[in-house]
């Protein structure tokens, strides 16, 4: 059973039970992502997607573009980050609304791969504008400066955690999607 917070145990609006502290990073990470999600999907919304469905789609073009053949869900689910079922889930939605094909694969039969629709590619290509300008709006509200170095620090820190959750026979330098030189 679990006891009741005591009011000095309770987080402070930094998001902290001790207010000398630099407070919880997971709330202030989920709020940024809140924030930056909706301005995404505001643009987006003329075209009927997501930013997280723009972003699977995306991923599954540019694997196509890549390798010139469908991509497996577990090679999908490793590059957007989730887990198989999540990534099940979400693509439900696209091919309920006719965008992606999720099929076997045409070389290992229990494979599963997924392709985008002549559909959802059109509706892709007219959904990049869109993307684009979000992107332009967030730089402005944010400055160019203070958006390469939150792209930078994510990318630097996600390649960090990365690591440090691999098994030591397995930890490798990575290489950053930022592009940006690393020290």
């Amino acid at each position: 059973m679990f006891a009741p917070m005591k009011r000095s145990e309770m987080p402070t609006e930094t998001g902290d039970a001790n207010p000398a502290s630099p407070g919880c990073t997971c709330r202030r990470l989920r709020r940024m992502a809140r924030l930056v999600t909706q301005l995404y999907d505001d643009a987006l919304s003329a075209h009927d997607l997501t930013i997280a469905q723009f972003g699977l789609m995306t991923a599954i073009a540019e694997h196509r573009a890549r390798q010139a053949k469908d991509i497996s869900i577990g090679a999908l689910a490793n590059i957007v980050g989730l887990d198989p079922t999540t990534l099940n889930r979400n693509l439900n939605t696209l091919q309920r609304d006719n965008l992606v094909e999720v099929r076997p694969d045409k070389k290992d039969r229990r494979v599963r791969a997924v392709a985008l629709t002549a559909k959802g590619r059109l509706r892709l290509k007219a959904a990049v504008p869109a993307w684009r300008a979000a992107q332009a709006d967030l730089e402005r509200r944010l400055g160019t400066d203070a958006t390469l170095a939150l792209n930078d620090s994510l990318d630097r820190s996600r390649d960090r955690l990365i690591a440090s959750l691999r098994p030591a026979a397995c930890t490798e330098p990575q290489t950053s999607h930022s592009g940006a030189a690393r020290a």
